[in-house]
């Protein structure tokens, strides 16, 4: 899951401050019924005994991305979403019970949340990814990488095809977004912020009810 720069993608200069993002307007959903039977599994990364990547200040993967998926799943269930969490508090769970749960209630759409790393000596690589495997989570990954850009300013390192193990082992569309580097000068910070976290969730959750609205998935 680890993006090493090296993948041709151009170099960028760190910033010498970075400020908290400016405020901004809360962002306008897609309604979906409230008698909807949909189900979206949020699968917050790592956990417990599992810190996820480490990174600048000690900043940890698992609280970040914890933080992140409980606002994610609140805004959903505000627009009238089924959500289940794989996990809603700081406790580890392995890989494939987190698949499974998705099977269990028969998810219509599955969205795991981490944070990236790279070593320590490389604070120059930022950024944003989101990862798919199947055709369907294709599509959900652009819908949802589309989104987040449009309400985070963040570099935009693309949407990639990967054999990640709660992809590939999903039967409805899945996606792993990657909110940023805990090794990055730009994102360290900002995974950091609540502020900056919240418009985090604001972007996938608005991708997700894309998705939904796009593929009428509320009329099942």
């Amino acid at each position: 899951r680890v993006s090493d720069g090296s993948d041709g993608t151009e170099a960028i200069a760190v910033p010498t401050a970075n400020p908290d993002p400016p405020p901004t307007a809360p962002p306008s959903f897609p309604a979906v019924p409230n008698n909807s039977q949909l189900v979206v599994v949020i699968d917050p990364g790592h956990g417990g005994r599992d810190p996820g990547a480490i990174g600048i200040g000690g900043l940890q993967e698992k609280g970040v991305v914890l933080s992140i998926s409980r606002q994610v799943a609140a805004i959903l269930a505000q627009q009238g979403v089924q959500v289940v969490m794989t996990r809603d508090s700081d406790y580890f769970i392995d890989l494939d019970p987190r698949v499974q749960l998705a099977e269990r209630v028969n998810a219509d759409l599955f969205v795991s949340i981490h944070a990236n790393a790279i070593s320590l000596s490389r604070p120059d690589v930022n950024g944003f990814e989101t990862y798919y495997y199947s055709d369907a989570g294709l599509r959900l990954a652009r819908t949802i990488h589309n989104a987040v850009l449009q309400i985070v300013s963040h570099r935009d390192r693309g949407v990639r095809r990967a054999r990640f193990y709660v992809l590939r082992n999903t039967s409805m569309p899945a996606v792993l977004v990657e909110t940023g580097f805990v090794t990055g000068a730009v994102d360290a910070p900002n995974l950091n912020n609540p502020a900056w976290q919240q418009q985090m969730a604001s972007g996938i959750a608005q991708g997700i009810l894309q998705y939904i609205q796009q593929n009428n998935l509320a009329a099942r």
